[in-house]
């Protein structure tokens, strides 16, 4: 087998290399190519017989990108999900098959119907996006099997030629068919040593309401996670956590904001509706195109709290201080350093109008200074009067809300039963 490869990676050498076809964070390879006998590139048996490809387990909708530039040799779409021994599209069900010249092509397969699969003839560069990841033809679950071939005729069948491995190794061939192998995780950079803009987004961690919560039909909660920006573009206009599946629970798109790497916390305002164990799913989206993992918030909707230490209605879990009936969800929001609404943060940026024209603002739990155009004296409740719109100090009258933190929630695939 050895042999064999090294007689076709001169033929590659020449050719353009390949980069990762996928975001740098997705990384869960479940089958390699197989050498026979169950035998992966490592002499391991990552792989299964006759495995033909690179499979790795994604979420469904996933983006693919192009492992080179090419022409679009083979292309189906409009399948649904597959089964295991489907021969939808050959049984790579929705797939393109891209073709690099000197008999070199990638295939792309298992593709989700309707997600942007480009015409036949199609020109792409390294990087462009060809489409989003499902389970369709013979598939078992939502997973990218990326296949190399070499030797195909540019003008027959996307079939011809043979299928190679495209990792090197001691079980593998002599020569990477990659830009950067990079012991066994290939890079993102194509031939070029560009790296092309790619969305991409993680889930790091629930704030508020962990799975299994119990909610009460018809009341307010807030849903709040901690997610990565894992891709190479900044969020900010046009960027959104989007409901994408199972009740919206009246949630709204929240605007993102977050530069490649950064953390941020995402919250969204919801209300239970149904009944019983519910599940809402979320993902991040630019311009309507929905990207990176995808995260919910599954809660058990019931008619009234098994447990409600302080009878405000609210039990464990949603109600985020069982032992205070003011702190709960939907409750007023004061300057005091406590969330009292439940949504994960204090005080909220709250501000109010003070002394006709002016404005104060919460800072570490006590109203700042007003900013009027007119000397005022503060109450005792801290409020101040000439004229002053608020009250006392702990935020009645015009309290105002400036912005609410926007995003929503995404999973993770690593050990949290989140694929």
């Amino acid at each position: 087998i050895a042999a064999a490869v090294a007689l076709v990676a001169p033929r590659h050498a020449a050719a353009e290399p390949y980069r990762w076809a996928l975001s740098d964070g997705d990384r869960n390879v479940t089958a390699y190519y197989d050498h026979g006998g169950v035998l992966d590139w490592q002499c391991g048996s990552w792989t299964y017989a006759g495995h033909k490809g690179t499979d790795t387990g994604v979420v469904r909708y996933t983006q693919v990108y192009a492992a080179a530039g090419g022409w679009v040799k083979h292309r189906t779409d409009g399948y649904g999900d597959g089964y295991v021994g489907s021969t939808d599209g050959g049984g790579f069900g929705n797939a393109v098959a891209l073709f690099h010249g000197d008999g070199d092509e990638t295939i792309y397969g298992h593709l989700s119907a309707g997600t942007g699969i480009p015409a036949d003839g199609a020109t792409l560069a390294c990087g462009d996006p060809l489409g989003q990841s499902g389970t369709s033809g013979n598939s078992s679950g939502p997973h990218l099997h990326f296949e190399t071939r070499v030797g195909v005729d540019e003008a027959g069948s996307y079939y011809s030629g043979a299928a190679d491995d495209p990792f090197a190794g001691d079980c593998g061939g002599p020569t990477s068919f990659w830009v950067d192998q990079s012991v066994d995780r290939p890079t993102t950079t194509c031939g070029d040593g560009t790296v092309p803009l790619a969305d991409d987004a993680a889930y790091v961690a629930d704030v508020t309401i962990p799975d299994g919560t119990e909610v009460v039909a018809g009341t307010p909660f807030v849903k709040t996670w901690r997610l990565r920006n894992t891709g190479t573009t900044t969020w900010g206009d046009g960027y959104a956590l989007v409901h994408v599946d199972g009740p919206d629970f009246a949630g709204v798109a929240a605007p993102v904001a977050a530069a490649p790497g950064a953390e941020v916390v995402v919250s969204v305002p919801l209300s239970a509706a149904g009944d019983g164990l519910q599940r809402s799913s979320w993902r991040v989206a630019h311009d309507g195109v929905a990207f990176g993992e995808t995260v919910w918030v599954e809660v058990t909707v019931v008619a009234s709290p098994s447990v409600d230490a302080d009878g405000d209605g609210f039990g464990p879990g949603q109600d985020c201080d069982d032992a205070d009936p003011t702190v709960h969800p939907g409750a007023e929001e004061l300057c005091d350093g406590i969330d009292g609404d439940c949504d994960g943060r204090a005080d909220d940026e709250l501000v109010r109008t003070c002394c006709g024209d002016g404005v104060q603002a919460c800072v570490g739990a006590a109203w700042g200074a007003c900013d009027a155009t007119a000397a005022c004296e503060a109450d005792d409740g801290g409020a101040v009067d000439g004229g002053c719109a608020a009250t006392g100090g702990g935020g009645a009258g015009t309290v105002a809300l400036l912005g609410f933190l926007g995003l929503v929630g995404v999973l993770t695939r690593t050990g949290r039963r989140r694929r």
